[in-house]
């Protein structure tokens, strides 16, 4: 099948113009949904380790995602002028690529820190309880010492 923008407008092809922005909807659906599994996974991290959930966590969101639209625009209008040449968005298609992939990079942090959070927890834990003792007598001289000021 033969997608160019700038021939199928020339040549009224509207079917094949069609096809071309059916794939670059899919495209930037594919960005949308990726930023939304990554303000899901944000948000659920942020519930359990019960940070406050604040409207600046909120606007980085659309922030980024208008940063990622944008940037999928000038790809297109690149695949626009390139349309002479390839027949098919590349370019959008690779920076919807590398877009995913940024968001599934920060979705994996979250669920590393998430793992990283209960992991330092559980080692701490156990250092306390392998130091109970001169966590014991420093209590015991602390309140010694402020009985004694009294």
């Amino acid at each position: 099948m033969k997608i160019l923008f700038i021939p199928s407008i020339m040549s009224q092809d509207w079917s094949h113009l069609n096809a071309l922005i059916t794939v670059l909807a899919v495209l930037y659906a594919c960005v949308f949904v990726s930023a939304l599994i990554d303000l899901y996974f944000g948000v659920k991290r942020a519930k359990r380790l019960k940070i406050a959930r604040t409207s600046y966590g909120y606007r980085r969101t659309i922030t980024k995602l208008t940063s990622y639209f944008g940037l999928l625009l000038m790809f297109t209008i690149a695949d626009i002028a390139a349309s002479v040449v390839f027949k098919m968005p590349y370019f959008t298609v690779l920076g919807a690529i590398g877009i995913v992939i940024v968001e599934a990079k920060s979705v994996y942090e979250n669920l590393k820190q998430e793992e990283k959070g209960v992991e330092e927890v559980k080692k701490t834990l156990l250092k306390l309880l392998e130091n109970k003792d001169t966590i014991k007598e420093l209590i015991l001289f602390f309140n010694s010492q402020k009985s004694e000021k009294l």
